[in-house]
Order: structure tokens, then sequence, then C-alpha cells
């Protein structure tokens, strides 16, 4: 009878956190289109089925070959000035990756960061990088743009791949501190977050390691529902593999 009603419970909790998921990420505002590509909004994916032109075939070419968890075409908000970063690969082969960050100044972006050297190469599967020591502390108020190249050739830029997405860091709501003083556990903070459409914060404490929670592999697995656009897509982001960087 006790672990009739314990699995009752933990599926009430897994359907309250998926419903809060979907809340937050429906009520998200959507950038306005602009003219400049400046300015424009992001689908944090890249172009082409082809990859990088290896001679392995690529599983689903249907699939862009990198992909940041990030809402697509909107801007991400976050309460942290120091966010967690995440994006999917799609093939096999190891290929350096280049990471960078700009804020947005007036109308425009400036470089803020760039990370790119030998320890930082593609994984097949979900990268999530912490990158706390590596990026200046971001400011509240500000929008930034962050960028993923994959290099295909060293020599030839233009034949490589990148996918960038738009983040806002905005302040922290009274009300939300007060409630997430009040709990210690990260998944009825990751509702809380969800719930104040804080997209990045949700991501942050689903994939934060130790994340083995029941509650929490259920969030994982609706973000990355979320960031698909088909059932193909969401397969692969699913069954993929979790590799934690701290840069």
């Amino acid at each position: 009878m006790k672990h009739q009603v314990a699995l009752v419970l933990t599926q009430r909790i897994v359907t309250k956190l998926v419903a809060g998921i979907v809340l937050g990420l429906c009520l998200m505002p959507a950038l306005t289109v602009a003219a400049d590509d400046d300015t424009a909004p992001t689908s944090g994916r890249s172009s082409g089925g082809r990859g990088c032109g290896t001679s392995a075939l690529p599983v689903a070419p249907n699939v862009p070959a990198l992909i940041l968890l990030a809402p697509g075409g909107q801007a991400g908000q976050t309460v942290s000035t120091r966010p967690t970063f995440a994006w999917f690969v799609r093939d096999a082969v190891s290929l350096p990756i280049e990471f960078r960050l700009y804020e947005q100044d007036n109308d425009r972006f400036k470089l803020v960061k760039e990370i790119k050297d030998d320890r930082l190469r593609s994984v097949s599967g979900i990268t999530v990088m912490s990158a706390a020591g590596a990026l200046p502390e971001l400011t509240v108020g500000k929008r930034y743009r962050w960028q993923v190249e994959l290099v295909c050739n060293a020599n030839r830029p233009s034949s490589n791949l990148f996918a960038e997405a738009v983040i806002d860091v905005v302040p922290m709501q009274t009300g939300l501190k007060q409630q997430l003083a009040q709990t210690r556990d990260r998944s009825n903070q990751a509702q809380l977050y969800a719930q104040a459409n804080l997209w990045y914060d949700v991501l942050k404490t689903a994939f934060t390691p130790p994340s083995s929670a029941t509650q929490l592999q259920a969030l994982r697995q609706s973000l990355l529902s979320s960031v698909a656009i088909d059932a193909t897509e969401r397969k692969l982001l699913q069954d993929s593999s979790i590799h934690a960087i701290q840069r």
C-alpha cells in the first residue's frame, strides 16, 4: 500500500513538472523580427543535413548537425549571472568546437568572450558546459547572444557549421526568491523557475549533477522535447548521452 501511494505521488510530481515546463515555454515572449541580422531572432540550430561532410554517414541526415538547447526563435531568460549552456551534436566524429558570447550594445552585439582550444571538441550527444571560470559574470538587465561553431575545416571557415541563441538576464523577483529559499528540492526549484519563464535556470537545475532523480529525468526529457521540432529530433535528443564539462 505504501509503495502504491509513493508511486502515485511521484507521478503527480512529474506531471506538475512537465506542466510547469510547458506553461513556462508557452508564455515566453517571442523576439521581434528585425531587418538587421545582428538583432534578428536566432533558430538555435545549424543549417543543412550533411554536417561537416565526413566519410561517415550521419545517423539522421534530416536532423541538424548542431542544435543548441535553447528556445528556438525566442530569447530565453535567466536570473543567473553564471548560466549553463548546452548543445547537441549529431555526428560521432570529434571536431574542434568554438564558443562565443556576445553582449548587446545598442543595436549591435559585441564579442565578450571566445573559447577555443584543444580541450573543447565535439562529442556525439549533449554537451553541458558550466563556464563559471571561463566566462565573465553577466550583467542583470542585459541581452546576450551565445554561439557554438563546429570547425569542419580550420583552413576554410566558410565550411564551418554554427548555431546561436539569445539569452536575457533578468532581475530576480522578490516572490520567487522567497519561494526558492523555502525549498532545497531541485525538482521544486525547477518548477518555480518554469512558472517564472526562466528557461535557462530550468536547464541548469535539470542538467547539473547529480541529476539522477526520477523527477529530474522527466524534467530533462520535457526540456529536450520542447527543443525538438519533430519526432526524429525528439528521439535523438532524448536518447543522447550527456557530457558535462567545466571551463
